[in-house]
């Protein structure tokens, strides 16, 4: 079963051969911790059954390990259960109803197999005390050698401190040792000197800057999928499908961005962006957002600048619930949150998702919705997978790969252009920052890359407030802080760390775990033992739904108000 798991993880019966070869400890682990899984069935009168029903759930397991594969780089986690709302909701990106039905059926199958197997297979009436104790003594055995091989072993004990991606983690150390890690291995560890004076010795070290009289409006827009693909070194386009992006990289402050996932997981790169901590502090294969972001409040950019007098909103053309976010918004500062649910004039891409032309209206509305400055965060959806078995009748840009793909962010690269010439037509001063999440579910290796790095992408900032063009590399978890910098605000305390920390310094990073670990996990030492950050009263949509009056009329009845939506829903004494 182990063999079969890896194989089906790999998508190669010699790929997994190689791995059992090269690295037996590692291949030995994994097999000992599906053997102690299926040891639990000795506890059971129907052996058979309780010893089937668990060979299935792995099998079951390595199969969708091996479809997850295909649509998203990121391998199959216990996390993933957190997601299946989100998974349900996007499926028809990626399945025909045909595939939809089958594993439908599939499904159907295999309850009625297992449910047959429960009413024939044999019954042990003879489960006495003996039978009890050696199934006890196998599972201490198994769990012993569990035990002895993952402390005597360097390869074995290296995913919990050296895992530099999901995907390569799976690929070293195996799906059933990864997969169970992703269930014990959660949030974010103590700190072994996590005390009152370690951290009060970080923040104590952190001074009071004044922060500028200033309040530009400050726009993050984070492009799904979306990367500079002239550093794709194989494609040839018929002209440059980056124009604007390429003019803004030449003109503002600009550089690469590490980000913590390759193919999918964009709220981790946007947790980062927001939050200011690292992703790679929590549980292998963690969405904050999905674990403790659901109910605990944060410190985050929306905070910081609220205490300044900014309005906070977000603007995304998809679903509110997609992994959460209309619980996470209100949990890290958001005041207004506008949803798919709550725009119109959508229209959808050829695979499905909505164009991303109606954000730079959107993103308008945010900033005439207040008198005061604002934080406006967008995150668009046009760019995002599948991009296989998609063909343009008329393609803008020519390329000799991914055409699909170029082309959707050709479109993504006009909404950016377009937002600008509105931004520039009015009075106010701005900043706005553009940056890729992560790169898309594309076949691309490293070495096709001039950066030769997989969790790099481009950001840019752009101003009309004569800012001095910088060009600078920073991790995801650094850009806001380099940012407010930049327009000299120092709000807050992981805003203030990023900017007086020296970024390779060697207690930068053990500094920022401590200081995420006080906030999310411990005692709050660096807020005087309380968490200052409320809940927001999170508000639907940039202007609020309202319902003015309703008419009765000859054939029914005229309900009027403002911010209707084709998502509108009326019910009269509650029949819809």
């Amino acid at each position: 079963m182990e063999f079969l798991i890896e194989a089906l993880s790999r998508k190669s019966l010699i790929a997994a051969v190689k791995y059992a070869i090269n690295s037996p400890l590692l291949f030995a682990f994994n097999t000992l911790i599906i053997m102690l899984t299926l040891s639990i069935a000795m506890f059971f009168k129907r052996e058979v059954f309780a010893l089937t029903t668990i060979s299935v759930v792995w099998i079951i397991f390595g199969i969708v390990n091996f479809v997850i594969l295909h649509f998203r780089v990121t391998p199959f986690s216990a996390v993933d259960f957190t997601l299946i709302k989100s998974a349900i909701s996007v499926s028809s990106h990626y399945l025909n109803l045909f595939t939809i039905a089958m594993i439908i059926v599939a499904i159907f199958v295999v309850l009625i197999g297992l449910i047959c197997l429960f009413r024939k297979a044999p019954v042990n009436e003879q489960h006495g005390h003996r039978k009890i104790i050696f199934s006890i003594l196998c599972c201490l055995t198994l769990g012993v050698a569990i035990i002895v091989l993952h402390r005597s072993s360097n390869s074995v004990q290296a995913l919990s401190t050296h895992y530099t991606n999901i995907s390569e983690a799976y690929e070293n150390y195996g799906f059933a040792y990864c997969f169970a890690n992703s269930i014990l291995d959660t949030g974010i560890k103590k700190p072994g000197d996590y005390s009152k004076q370690s951290v009060k010795k970080i923040t104590k070290a952190l001074k009071d800057e004044k922060n500028t009289d200033k309040r530009p409006n400050i726009i993050f827009i984070q492009l799904e999928s979306f990367f500079d693909v002239g550093y794709e070194k194989n494609l040839q386009f018929s002209e440059d499908p980056l124009p604007v992006f390429h003019s803004l990289q030449k003109k503002y402050s600009s550089g690469l961005v590490t980000v913590p996932t390759v193919g999918a997981g964009t709220v981790n790169t946007e947790f980062e962006i927001l939050t200011g901590m690292r992703q790679h502090d929590f549980g292998v294969s963690e969405y904050p957002y999905k674990t403790v972001l659901k109910s605990k409040t944060s410190e985050s950019i929306c905070t910081d600048l609220k205490k300044l007098g900014y309005s906070t909103h977000a603007v995304h053309n998809n679903e509110a619930t997609f992994y959460g976010r209309n619980t996470v918004f209100s949990n890290i500062g958001f005041d207004t949150f506008c949803s798919m649910e709550y725009m119109n004039g959508l229209t959808d891409s050829p695979n499905g998702w909505s164009n991303d032309d109606v954000l730079s209206r959107e993103i308008m509305k945010t900033l005439d919705s207040t008198s005061g400055p604002d934080f406006t965060m967008a995150i668009t959806v046009q760019s995002h997978g599948k991009y296989d078995g998609i063909a343009l009748d008329d393609p803008t840009i020519k390329v000799t790969a991914y055409e699909y793909y170029v082309n959707e962010i050709h479109e993504v690269d006009r909404m950016i252009d377009t937002l600008i010439k509105e931004l520039s037509n009015r009075k106010e001063e701005t900043v706005l920052v553009l940056y890729g999440d992560h790169l898309p579910i594309l076949d691309i290796q490293k070495d096709d890359l001039s950066n030769a790095n997989l969790y790099q992408t481009q950001y840019v900032v752009w101003d009309n407030m004569n800012l001095k063009k910088k060009t600078k590399n920073l991790h995801a978890y650094q850009l806001y802080a380099e940012v407010l910098d930049r327009i000299q605000i120092h709000e807050g305390m992981i805003t203030k760390y990023h900017q007086q920390t020296k970024h390779r310094s060697k207690l930068y990073l053990t500094g920022l775990t401590t200081l995420s670990y006080d906030l999310l996990y411990g005692d709050n030492y660096a807020y005087d033992g309380k968490n200052p950050f409320k809940q927001t009263e999170l508000q639907m949509g940039t202007e609020p739904v309202k319902l003015t009056s309703v008419q009765k009329t000859k054939s029914g009845y005229r309900v009027v108000g403002s911010g209707f939506t084709p998502y509108c829903k009326v019910y009269y004494d509650g029949t819809l």
